[in-house]
């Protein structure tokens, strides 16, 4: 099966957007909650996103486009090595005897390749964000609160409509 272009867009997309969420937004949060977060990234990108909203010059976006193209390729090789992983693992699971050897060996690969994945999408964000202008980067900052605030409302709300569900 073939990477999609609109596959690798996405996910250069919601790596830009990440620089409109805190890290901590992320921390402890790995649940349907964030899921939904995940979702509205890739929605704000697609109506707008933050880029849209800081005015980029044309020399600005092209350095963006060029870091975005470099993230793109990196993300296509690690795309790839994440399929045959779970492929893998997937052939543990289908096996007579269970291998934990293995299931370990591949648990510690799959944990490299998410903190390789989450380096080069700090390295990229970071890389834009010297693009920036000062001024961007204060704009980007009361925008990221602002995105923040929005987020955290919306996690608190659906925690309280849904007391039972531990988000």
């Amino acid at each position: 099966m073939n990477v999609s272009k609109m596959t690798i867009q996405k996910m250069i997309a919601v790596t830009a957007m990440a620089m409109a969420i805190p890290m901590s937004a992320y921390a402890g949060h790995h649940d349907e909650g964030s899921k939904k977060q995940h979702s509205e990234m890739r929605h704000h990108h697609k109506h707008g996103g933050m880029l849209k909203q800081l005015d980029l010059t044309a020399e600005q976006q092209a350095q963006v486009d060029q870091i975005v193209q470099k993230q793109r390729t990196e993300m296509k090789a690690a795309m790839k090595d994440r399929r045959a992983h779970r492929d893998e693992m997937k052939s543990i699971v289908e096996q007579d005897t269970f291998d934990a050897t293995k299931a370990e060996r591949l648990i510690a690969q799959q944990q490299k390749q998410e903190r390789a994945t989450k380096l080069s999408m700090l390295r990229t964000q970071h890389e834009i964000y010297k693009v920036l202008t000062p001024e961007q980067r204060e704009k980007a900052k009361v925008i990221r609160a602002e995105w923040q605030e929005k987020m955290t409302d919306r996690y608190n709300k659906r925690k309280a409509d849904n007391p039972g569900n531990a988000m």
